[in-house]
């Protein structure tokens, strides 16, 4: 483990962590000696004076306990030997107090933290007791930002998992993976834990059998570097411990999403490049296959010029003019096929456009695929679908036909329904219990949105989050309810599903 901890009175950030990284309790045939490592100041960004530090371990046979023995105990602290960071540090003998045990650390000097050095502070020879659980200890800081210093106390706790729990070794077979192809991940743990393996915005619980062997994950197809992560559960007597660990896998020559790229040379393409926004090129643009552009190809330069040899359709079909095109006023356009403008189509100085009939690409029925204007106090109808690509702007009163629709959702499943009308599905979860961990998840089209009411003790730690996700006619969409933490039980825990439609027709869920 390796966690940054902070207390509401305390005034330092400390970074904690165990040798062996993550602790097992000791059994008679296999004894665990670990070190404790606290490292104070790490992400500090004020100046906190500090005349003393006190470690304090919990002692005993006890879950919550670190070792029944605590004379093996000993104590060490490295850094803070320059001026300002107080001159070098005295470690005291440990002593006990009750049930436990305490480590002092004082600096010649008053030091001052300010976030540009660090003080590590060690127990050593932690001979960790049998019982599973939580051990835990006590930071006392002696500080201030200004003026008289006061004793200011931090409470942790570090796992101490079952002997039985082992989780190491997670790696990819191979580091680097062809553009397309899928990683094989492996890891080394009891094969009895609960596994999820996480990646982008997704995840997968991992289930074992013949056709999946355990130790083993095969990923999707990979198209840019990735990395994953994978969480381990372990349940013994009611109590579940976690552990999780990560890796990347590197993808031969990835896919690339830029926000903005500049080309000053040469940009030459071997295959097809679409573009969903304007192409700009400030030198030679060279497509060997198909150039898509489904935006705007600009010639920027001063007298810039754009050569075609033939101008073709995408089916070899007379000319489309798919956007905005100026031809020299006075002089004819002759068309001989046909003529699909996706923007404007405008007669200017007085002149007509005579058209015998308006019809779509394929025949249909028209189509307004861009800014259209109707003579005032008009009514248009559309019988059909009204389909616009960009702004539709209303002057007047709108009207919701379809009414929104919600249900209280079931604690530890799943529904899954087809959407009638495009709309908004909405998940709100409410969590009244202490440590529980609730959460609903809305999928739909490979994207997941979710929320966690994380619940501690306090009255005043209630917990409710909401979580929303756009679903499109037609498309299927899971709406699920279950706890994170691994709490089986239903109580003290709600959720609710609600559905905003954005056209007429009720959902069945």
């Amino acid at each position: 483990m390796n966690e940054i901890i902070r207390s509401g009175t305390a005034l330092l950030p400390y970074a904690v962590e165990t040798f062996p990284p993550e602790l097992n309790a000791s059994t008679p045939g296999k004894p665990v000696t670990a070190t404790l490592k606290v490292v104070v100041g790490a992400g500090l960004t004020r100046s906190v004076r500090c005349d003393r530090l006190t470690v304090k371990l919990r002692i005993g046979e006890g879950a919550a306990a670190w070792t029944g023995n605590r004379t093996a105990l000993d104590s060490g602290v490295v850094g803070g030997e320059s001026p300002g960071q107080g001159d070098g540090w005295t470690k005291y003998d440990g002593y006990p107090e009750g049930d436990w045990q305490v480590f002092e650390f004082e600096p010649t000097t008053t030091a001052v933290f300010d976030g540009n050095w660090r003080l590590t502070l060690n127990v050593f020879h932690i001979e960790v007791n049998s019982a599973p659980g939580w051990a835990e200890f006590q930071l006392v800081e002696k500080t201030s930002t200004g003026g008289t210093t006061s004793d200011k106390v931090t409470n942790a706790q570090v796992q101490k998992a079952p002997s039985a729990f082992i989780f190491h070794s997670f790696h990819p077979k191979d580091l680097l993976v062809g553009n397309g192809d899928r990683a094989t991940l492996l890891w080394q743990g009891t094969q009895d834990a609960a596994y999820t393996m996480y990646w982008g915005e997704t995840h997968e619980e991992l289930n074992f059998g013949p056709d999946q062997p355990f130790g083993q994950w095969r990923s999707p197809e990979l198209h840019t570097p990735t990395g994953f992560m994978l969480q381990a559960r372990y349940t013994e007597d009611g109590k579940t411990y976690e552990r999780t660990l990560t890796t990347t896998v590197s993808v031969i020559k990835p896919d690339l999403e830029l926000r903005h790229l500049t080309v000053n040379g040469t940009l030459t393409a071997k295959g097809a490049v679409t573009a969903e926004g304007a192409l700009t090129a400030n030198g030679t643009l060279t497509a060997n296959g198909t150039l898509h552009a489904n935006g705007d190809v600009n010639a920027v330069a001063a007298a810039g010029t754009v050569r075609i040899r033939e101008l073709r359709g995408p089916y070899g079909v007379a000319l489309r003019v798919n956007s905005n095109t100026e031809f020299l006023v006075n002089n004819t356009v002759t068309v001989n096929g046909n003529i699909n403008a996706k923007g404007g189509l405008t007669a200017t100085e007085n002149n007509f456009v005579r058209i015998r009939e308006l019809r779509g690409p394929y025949g249909e029925p028209l189509k307004i695929n861009s800014h259209t204007q109707f003579l005032p106090g008009n009514d248009v109808t559309v019988n059909r679908m009204l389909e616009t690509k960009g702004l539709l702007r209303l002057s007047g009163p709108t009207e919701l036909l379809g009414q929104p629709q919600s249900w209280s959702l079931t604690w530890n499943t799943s529904r899954t329904f087809t959407a009638p009308t495009s709309g908004l599905a909405i998940g709100h979860v409410y969590c009244g219990g202490g440590n529980r961990n609730p959460m609903v998840t809305i999928s739909s089209e490979g994207r997941t949105t979710r929320a966690s009411a994380l619940k501690f003790n306090g009255p005043e730690r209630l917990g409710y989050e909401t979580a929303v996700l756009g679903i499109r006619k037609g498309k299927s969409c899971t709406v699920e309810f279950k706890d994170s933490g691994g709490d089986s039980g239903s109580g003290w825990k709600s959720a609710w599903f609600i559905w905003i439609p954005f056209g007429a027709g009720s959902l069945s869920l």
